[in-house]
């Protein structure tokens, strides 16, 4: 895209790169906690931040494609992944996304109305933006944390959805993350952020190729 430098352009490739080999490796730290919830810690830590990066690299490619000439991006200058959603919500509205296939429809309506999604995208942000990735460190250093355990909020979340019945809450909570890994990605190619959006295919391929029938599977890389 004309408006990006070649310096902005491979940085806006190598971080959504990163982002989708941390979702990548969220999704793995998140399977081992059926046998070893003591690593609570880890998913979160490598979900939100791979899903911050992803949500904010959709946001940037937008305002170049929008206004490259006048950026205004002090809105991403947040670790709130619940915001950072709602914006990239709310562009995606601005283009009329969902009118684009039934898929994109099926995504709209997933990031808007999943009440579990909406809940781990909560934990993540209050991981992330509240502190909460320093939880262990502010106890060892004497300061009192202002919020509860994330870890053990997470695996309250994952005992929660066992008492409504859900047999494999790890495979449930991995489909949730699949879908809106896959949504976000799907954004880059069916949106309106140009030409540059489309020719991230490659890289977005891990969650762009994921099938319905894969989904609660932590596929090999493709």
């Amino acid at each position: 895209m004309s408006s990006l430098t070649i310096d902005q352009e491979i940085a806006l490739l190598e971080e959504a790169k990163t982002a989708i080999f941390l979702i990548r490796e969220g999704l793995t730290a998140l399977k081992s906690l059926q046998d070893d919830v003591d690593c609570r810690h880890l998913p979160m830590l490598l979900l939100s931040n791979g899903c911050e990066r992803l949500l904010k690299t959709v946001i940037i490619l937008n305002a170049f494609e929008r206004s490259p000439g006048n950026l205004n991006l002090k809105s991403i200058k947040i670790h709130d992944i619940d915001k950072l959603l709602k914006q990239v919500i709310e562009t995606a509205s601005a283009w009329s996304y969902e009118q684009t296939c039934p898929e994109a429809k099926k995504d709209m309506l997933f990031l808007r109305g999943c009440r579990d999604l909406r809940r781990l995208v909560k934990l993540l942000t209050d991981f992330a933006d509240k502190s909460g990735r320093y939880y262990n460190i502010d106890l060892l250093i004497g300061k009192k944390p202002s919020y509860n355990d994330p870890g053990k909020l997470f695996i309250s979340y994952l005992d929660e959805k066992k008492s409504e019945g859900i047999t494999d809450v790890i495979c449930h909570t991995t489909t949730i993350l699949q879908r809106f890994s896959r949504a976000l990605c799907r954004i880059f190619i069916w949106g309106d952020l140009g030409q540059t959006g489309k020719d991230m295919a490659c890289i977005l391929g891990y969650f762009l190729d994921l099938k319905d029938a894969d989904l609660g599977i932590i596929l090999p890389d493709q």
